[in-house]
Protein backbone atom coordinates (compact mmCIF):
# COMPACT_ATOMS: atom_id res chain seq x y z
CA UNK A 1 0.00 0.00 0.00
CA UNK A 2 1.18 3.50 -0.46
CA UNK A 3 3.04 6.07 1.86
CA UNK A 4 0.84 8.84 1.74
CA UNK A 5 1.09 12.44 3.48
CA UNK A 6 -2.20 14.31 4.40
CA UNK A 7 -2.18 17.95 5.29
CA UNK A 8 -4.81 19.58 6.07
CA UNK A 9 -7.76 20.31 9.60
CA UNK A 10 -9.46 18.22 12.09
CA UNK A 11 -12.73 19.06 13.09
CA UNK A 12 -14.83 17.57 15.91
CA UNK A 13 -18.24 17.66 14.33
CA UNK A 14 -21.13 18.03 16.86
CA UNK A 15 -24.23 16.98 14.69
CA UNK A 16 -27.72 17.93 16.32
CA UNK A 17 -30.93 16.66 15.02
CA UNK A 18 -34.91 16.54 15.87
CA UNK A 19 -37.08 19.57 17.55
CA UNK A 20 -38.79 19.43 21.03
CA UNK A 21 -41.73 17.30 21.28
CA UNK A 22 -45.25 19.50 20.70
CA UNK A 23 -46.99 19.94 24.15
CA UNK A 24 -45.60 21.54 27.53
CA UNK A 25 -42.46 21.02 29.28
CA UNK A 26 -42.91 18.28 32.04
CA UNK A 27 -40.50 16.61 34.70
CA UNK A 28 -39.27 20.52 35.93
CA UNK A 29 -37.54 21.52 32.75
CA UNK A 30 -37.58 25.38 32.24
CA UNK A 31 -38.78 26.85 29.03
CA UNK A 32 -35.42 27.65 27.87
CA UNK A 33 -34.67 24.31 27.61
CA UNK A 34 -35.40 22.17 24.04
CA UNK A 35 -35.82 18.68 24.66
CA UNK A 36 -34.02 16.45 21.54
CA UNK A 37 -36.09 13.81 20.03
CA UNK A 38 -33.04 12.29 18.51
CA UNK A 39 -29.36 12.03 20.20
CA UNK A 40 -26.49 14.79 19.81
CA UNK A 41 -23.63 12.50 17.47
CA UNK A 42 -19.92 13.37 17.51
CA UNK A 43 -18.19 12.58 14.48
CA UNK A 44 -14.38 13.23 12.77
CA UNK A 45 -14.83 16.09 10.84
CA UNK A 46 -11.90 18.13 8.88
CA UNK A 47 -10.85 17.39 5.23
CA UNK A 48 -7.52 16.42 6.29
CA UNK A 49 -8.54 14.53 9.09
CA UNK A 50 -11.32 12.64 7.34
CA UNK A 51 -9.79 11.45 4.54
CA UNK A 52 -6.30 10.72 6.38
CA UNK A 53 -9.17 8.14 8.56
CA UNK A 54 -10.73 6.73 5.76
CA UNK A 55 -7.15 6.19 3.81
CA UNK A 56 -5.65 4.59 7.20
CA UNK A 57 -8.79 2.03 7.37
CA UNK A 58 -7.93 1.36 3.70
CA UNK A 59 -4.65 0.03 4.44
CA UNK A 60 -2.32 2.51 3.75
CA UNK A 61 0.23 3.87 5.61
CA UNK A 62 -0.78 7.36 6.63
CA UNK A 63 0.74 10.66 8.04
CA UNK A 64 -1.49 13.39 9.22
CA UNK A 65 -0.27 17.46 9.70
CA UNK A 66 -2.95 19.23 11.08
CA UNK A 67 -4.41 21.99 13.44
CA UNK A 68 -5.33 19.10 16.12
CA UNK A 69 -4.85 20.64 19.67
CA UNK A 70 -3.82 18.32 22.82
CA UNK A 71 -7.37 19.37 24.29
CA UNK A 72 -10.61 17.11 25.52
CA UNK A 73 -11.89 17.51 21.81
CA UNK A 74 -8.76 16.99 20.38
CA UNK A 75 -7.88 13.52 22.36
CA UNK A 76 -11.22 12.54 21.04
CA UNK A 77 -10.02 12.93 17.58
CA UNK A 78 -6.75 11.49 18.61
CA UNK A 79 -8.27 8.24 19.54
CA UNK A 80 -10.04 7.99 16.56
CA UNK A 81 -7.16 8.75 14.07
CA UNK A 82 -5.14 6.00 16.29
CA UNK A 83 -7.58 3.40 15.58
CA UNK A 84 -7.51 4.06 11.87
CA UNK A 85 -3.26 3.90 12.33
CA UNK A 86 -3.17 7.64 11.18
CA UNK A 87 0.40 8.97 12.47
CA UNK A 88 0.07 12.84 13.73
CA UNK A 89 3.42 14.73 12.18
CA UNK A 90 3.95 17.20 14.30
CA UNK A 91 2.08 15.65 17.15
CA UNK A 92 -1.12 17.62 18.93
CA UNK A 93 -0.51 21.17 19.88
CA UNK A 94 -1.05 20.92 24.01
CA UNK A 95 -1.69 25.51 23.35
CA UNK A 96 -4.20 25.32 20.75
CA UNK A 97 -7.82 24.66 20.94
CA UNK A 98 -9.16 22.43 18.47
CA UNK A 99 -11.29 23.04 15.56
CA UNK A 100 -15.02 22.08 16.72
CA UNK A 101 -17.92 22.41 14.35
CA UNK A 102 -21.89 22.64 16.16
CA UNK A 103 -24.29 21.56 13.12
CA UNK A 104 -28.23 21.80 13.30
CA UNK A 105 -30.07 19.73 11.95
CA UNK A 106 -34.18 20.02 11.20
CA UNK A 107 -35.48 18.15 8.47
CA UNK A 108 -33.78 19.38 4.97
CA UNK A 109 -32.75 22.46 6.61
CA UNK A 110 -28.89 23.14 8.03
CA UNK A 111 -27.46 25.79 10.51
CA UNK A 112 -23.83 25.69 11.89
CA UNK A 113 -21.71 27.05 14.15
CA UNK A 114 -18.01 26.90 13.72
CA UNK A 115 -14.81 27.52 15.65
CA UNK A 116 -11.97 27.35 13.09
CA UNK A 117 -9.36 26.72 15.16
CA UNK A 118 -5.68 27.52 14.02
CA UNK A 119 -4.02 27.60 10.64
CA UNK A 120 -2.05 24.29 8.87
CA UNK A 121 1.74 24.50 8.91
CA UNK A 122 2.01 23.11 4.93
CA UNK A 123 5.70 22.66 5.42
CA UNK A 124 5.28 20.28 8.53
CA UNK A 125 5.30 16.23 9.18
CA UNK A 126 7.32 15.34 5.86
CA UNK A 127 9.84 12.50 6.74
CA UNK A 128 12.99 12.33 5.20
CA UNK A 129 11.61 9.50 2.36
CA UNK A 130 8.90 11.70 0.13
CA UNK A 131 5.90 9.84 0.01
CA UNK A 132 3.96 8.69 -2.66
CA UNK A 133 1.07 10.81 -2.64
CA UNK A 134 0.22 14.10 -1.16
CA UNK A 135 -3.18 15.04 0.28
CA UNK A 136 -3.78 19.14 0.57
CA UNK A 137 -7.34 20.49 1.05
CA UNK A 138 -8.67 23.57 1.84
CA UNK A 139 -10.22 24.92 5.18
CA UNK A 140 -11.70 27.62 7.35
CA UNK A 141 -8.65 29.59 8.24
CA UNK A 142 -7.13 29.87 4.72
CA UNK A 143 -5.45 33.37 4.23
CA UNK A 144 -3.32 34.43 0.92
CA UNK A 145 -0.49 32.69 2.41
CA UNK A 146 -1.45 29.31 2.01
CA UNK A 147 -0.94 29.22 -1.70
CA UNK A 148 1.98 30.98 -1.78
CA UNK A 149 3.27 28.14 0.84
CA UNK A 150 1.87 25.20 -0.76
CA UNK A 151 3.28 26.00 -4.21
CA UNK A 152 6.70 25.66 -3.34
CA UNK A 153 6.12 22.83 -1.34
CA UNK A 154 3.68 21.03 -4.15
CA UNK A 155 6.59 21.99 -6.89
CA UNK A 156 9.65 20.03 -4.32
CA UNK A 157 7.05 17.17 -3.96
CA UNK A 158 6.28 16.66 -7.57
CA UNK A 159 10.57 16.71 -8.54
CA UNK A 160 10.84 13.72 -5.95
CA UNK A 161 8.16 11.77 -8.09
CA UNK A 162 5.28 12.65 -5.39
CA UNK A 163 1.95 12.74 -6.63
CA UNK A 164 0.01 15.63 -5.38
CA UNK A 165 -3.52 15.79 -5.15
CA UNK A 166 -5.76 18.78 -4.45
CA UNK A 167 -9.45 20.23 -3.24
CA UNK A 168 -9.16 23.69 -2.65
CA UNK A 169 -13.02 23.24 -1.34
CA UNK A 170 -15.07 26.40 -0.72
CA UNK A 171 -12.46 28.41 1.29
CA UNK A 172 -10.17 29.50 -0.79
CA UNK A 173 -12.99 31.68 -2.55
CA UNK A 174 -12.53 35.64 -2.44
CA UNK A 175 -9.07 34.69 -0.57
CA UNK A 176 -6.44 34.19 -3.12
CA UNK A 177 -6.90 35.78 -6.32
CA UNK A 178 -7.70 33.88 -9.47
CA UNK A 179 -4.04 34.11 -11.47
CA UNK A 180 -2.75 32.44 -7.36
CA UNK A 181 -4.99 29.38 -7.47
CA UNK A 182 -4.36 28.62 -10.92
CA UNK A 183 -0.35 29.26 -10.21
CA UNK A 184 -0.94 26.48 -7.99
CA UNK A 185 -3.06 23.97 -10.18
CA UNK A 186 0.33 24.00 -12.23
CA UNK A 187 1.94 22.11 -9.45
CA UNK A 188 -1.15 19.29 -9.15
CA UNK A 189 -1.56 16.18 -10.43
CA UNK A 190 -4.91 15.41 -9.62
CA UNK A 191 -7.54 18.28 -8.61
CA UNK A 192 -11.00 17.88 -7.27
CA UNK A 193 -14.16 19.82 -6.17
CA UNK A 194 -17.58 20.18 -6.31
CA UNK A 195 -19.01 22.28 -9.27
CA UNK A 196 -19.70 25.29 -7.68
CA UNK A 197 -16.19 24.85 -6.00
CA UNK A 198 -14.09 24.79 -9.49
CA UNK A 199 -16.39 27.27 -11.50
CA UNK A 200 -15.07 29.81 -8.83
CA UNK A 201 -11.46 30.05 -10.29
CA UNK A 202 -13.40 29.02 -14.16
CA UNK A 203 -16.43 31.04 -14.29
CA UNK A 204 -18.41 30.82 -17.55
CA UNK A 205 -18.46 27.21 -17.56
CA UNK A 206 -22.18 25.42 -17.14
CA UNK A 207 -21.30 22.49 -17.93
CA UNK A 208 -19.57 20.04 -15.18
CA UNK A 209 -17.87 17.98 -17.96
CA UNK A 210 -16.52 21.13 -19.84
CA UNK A 211 -15.09 22.67 -16.28
CA UNK A 212 -13.35 19.47 -15.87
CA UNK A 213 -11.87 19.38 -18.97
CA UNK A 214 -10.88 23.29 -18.58
CA UNK A 215 -9.24 22.41 -15.05
CA UNK A 216 -6.70 19.57 -17.04
CA UNK A 217 -5.60 22.37 -19.31
CA UNK A 218 -4.88 24.48 -16.60
CA UNK A 219 -2.10 22.14 -15.15
CA UNK A 220 -3.84 19.02 -13.54
CA UNK A 221 -3.44 15.42 -15.44
CA UNK A 222 -6.94 14.12 -13.72
CA UNK A 223 -9.35 16.57 -12.67
CA UNK A 224 -12.40 15.47 -10.67
CA UNK A 225 -15.80 17.08 -10.69
CA UNK A 226 -18.01 16.03 -7.53
CA UNK A 227 -21.52 16.35 -8.43
CA UNK A 228 -23.30 15.63 -5.11
CA UNK A 229 -26.25 12.99 -5.82
CA UNK A 230 -25.52 12.75 -9.36
CA UNK A 231 -22.47 11.66 -9.05
CA UNK A 232 -18.67 13.26 -10.39
CA UNK A 233 -17.18 13.19 -14.03
CA UNK A 234 -13.67 13.53 -14.66
CA UNK A 235 -11.29 14.50 -17.76
CA UNK A 236 -7.56 13.83 -18.47
CA UNK A 237 -5.90 15.31 -21.77
CA UNK A 238 -7.16 11.47 -23.14
CA UNK A 239 -10.19 10.88 -21.48
CA UNK A 240 -13.48 11.65 -19.77
CA UNK A 241 -15.96 10.53 -18.32
CA UNK A 242 -19.51 10.34 -15.72
CA UNK A 243 -19.76 8.34 -12.75
CA UNK A 244 -23.35 8.23 -11.71
CA UNK A 245 -24.33 7.76 -8.17
CA UNK A 246 -27.19 6.02 -7.05
CA UNK A 247 -29.98 7.69 -5.05
CA UNK A 248 -29.75 7.56 -1.65
CA UNK A 249 -31.17 9.16 1.84
CA UNK A 250 -29.01 10.59 4.71
CA UNK A 251 -26.36 13.00 5.80
CA UNK A 252 -23.92 13.99 3.55
CA UNK A 253 -21.63 15.17 6.34
CA UNK A 254 -17.98 13.87 5.18
CA UNK A 255 -18.61 12.82 2.03
CA UNK A 256 -16.72 14.43 -0.01
CA UNK A 257 -13.68 13.99 2.49
CA UNK A 258 -14.04 10.13 1.78
CA UNK A 259 -14.80 10.40 -1.34
CA UNK A 260 -11.15 11.62 -1.88
CA UNK A 261 -10.00 9.31 -0.20
CA UNK A 262 -11.17 6.37 -2.28
CA UNK A 263 -9.94 8.16 -5.51
CA UNK A 264 -6.30 8.25 -3.91
CA UNK A 265 -6.61 4.44 -2.89
CA UNK A 266 -7.70 4.15 -6.04
CA UNK A 267 -4.70 5.69 -7.95
CA UNK A 268 -2.53 4.48 -5.94
CA UNK A 269 -3.48 0.99 -6.46
CA UNK A 270 -3.31 1.44 -10.21
CA UNK A 271 -7.05 1.77 -11.07
CA UNK A 272 -7.56 3.37 -14.09
CA UNK A 273 -9.59 6.98 -13.45
CA UNK A 274 -12.40 6.11 -14.73
CA UNK A 275 -12.60 2.96 -11.65
CA UNK A 276 -11.12 4.89 -9.51
CA UNK A 277 -13.65 7.92 -9.45
CA UNK A 278 -16.85 5.30 -9.63
CA UNK A 279 -16.06 3.38 -6.52
CA UNK A 280 -15.56 6.59 -5.03
CA UNK A 281 -18.96 7.33 -5.70
CA UNK A 282 -19.74 4.05 -4.42
CA UNK A 283 -18.30 4.57 -1.00
CA UNK A 284 -19.52 8.01 -0.68
CA UNK A 285 -23.31 7.40 -1.69
CA UNK A 286 -22.28 4.50 1.39
CA UNK A 287 -21.56 6.87 3.61
CA UNK A 288 -24.45 9.15 3.13
CA UNK A 289 -26.72 5.63 3.75
CA UNK A 290 -24.83 5.16 7.14
CA UNK A 291 -25.07 8.75 8.12
CA UNK A 292 -22.62 8.64 10.53
CA UNK A 293 -19.81 10.56 8.50
CA UNK A 294 -16.27 8.52 7.60
CA UNK A 295 -17.24 7.09 10.99
CA UNK A 296 -19.39 4.81 9.65
CA UNK A 297 -17.91 4.29 6.05
CA UNK A 298 -16.06 1.07 6.72
CA UNK A 299 -17.06 -2.16 8.59
CA UNK A 300 -15.04 -2.49 11.82
CA UNK A 301 -12.45 -5.35 10.56
CA UNK A 302 -11.66 -2.41 7.10
CA UNK A 303 -12.71 -3.41 3.57
CA UNK A 304 -15.20 -1.80 1.61
CA UNK A 305 -13.66 -0.77 -1.20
Amino acid sequence: MARIHVAGNSVLDVIVQGRAPAGPVVDGWGANVNVLTEPVVAALGGCGAASAYVLGRLGHSVTLSTNIGDDAFGSLIQSWLHAAGVVLRPPADPSVASATHLIYVLGSNRQSSYWQGNRVDWKAGFAADAPEWFVATGYGAVVAEDVQQLIPVCARLRVADTRVLFDPSPWFADRVSVAEMLALWTEIDVLTGTQDELSHWLPGIDDALALAQAVVDHGPWLAVVKCGPEGAVWATDEEAGVARAQAVRGSSVGAGDCFNARLIDGLARGEVPGAAVAAAVRMASDLVREGRGVLGVLPPEGGGR
